[in-house]
């Protein structure tokens, strides 16, 4: 049995060690610190390159404004991560020829609508008001777009960003008034392919048509 002075002395112990566990934990929090704030400087440096290239007016052509919005696309965004999710559990059972086809026609899908997408970016002004993890492999970047022509009510926009250990921190997904743009295309997608028996290559099929369809109405 321990007695009291030997109760008291376990006791300094644990509550010396408990300290020094929450000194070694805190040392991390810088570091945790920077990577919710490199989140967040990631939307706002997104938003200042699509407004220099938009500044760029009609001194760029169109050919070459792709090519930026593609650039701003691989470096932004986790293209491969968006794709992957986009296709649901189907993707799994996908052959690579599969994947492979998908994954083409799905990027062309998302640079030409990019232009649309980030063309609204542009004309609402977007206030960082919190930046917070979910768990060690996600933050959220939630703000408030105000429309800058006050036509439309001020809207909440939450920004998700992977942030996986060794990998560069990357959006993957643009939810506006809890409406998810990345579940909702993958709802779309699982939906179609059920419709189809199960057949990837039905959703393959319907990428490529909404592809041409696309383009055909920005060329418009």
């Amino acid at each position: 049995m321990i007695g009291t002075s030997g109760f008291r002395i376990k006791q300094r112990l644990v509550m010396f060690l408990t300290a020094c566990l929450l000194i070694a934990g805190g040392l991390g929090h810088p570091a945790f610190a920077d990577r919710l704030s490199d989140a967040e400087n990631l939307v706002g440096k997104l938003i200042a390159e699509l407004e220099r290239i938009e500044a760029q007016g009609d001194s760029i052509s169109e050919e070459a404004r792709k090519k930026a919005l593609s650039g701003l696309m691989d470096s932004y965004f986790d293209v491969e991560g968006i794709t992957r999710f986009s296709a649901g559990p189907y993707w799994r059972a996908a052959s690579k020829e599969q994947r492979e086809a998908y994954s083409a026609v799905f990027r062309g899908v998302l640079l030409t609508e990019a232009s649309t997408r980030f063309q609204q970016i542009l004309n609402f002004s977007f206030t960082p008001t919190k930046v917070e993890a979910r768990g060690d492999k996600l933050i959220l970047v939630t703000g408030i777009a105000m429309d800058n022509s006050g036509e439309f009510p001020d809207t909440v926009v939450i920004w998700r960003l992977s942030a996986i250990k060794n990998a560069p921190i990357q959006i993957i997904d643009l939810e506006i008034e809890n409406i998810s743009m990345l579940k909702t295309q993958q709802d779309e997608n699982t939906a179609l392919i059920k419709r189809n028996g199960g057949d990837f290559d039905a959703l393959i099929e319907a990428m490529r048509s909404r592809f041409e369809a696309v383009k055909a109405s920005a060329s418009q």
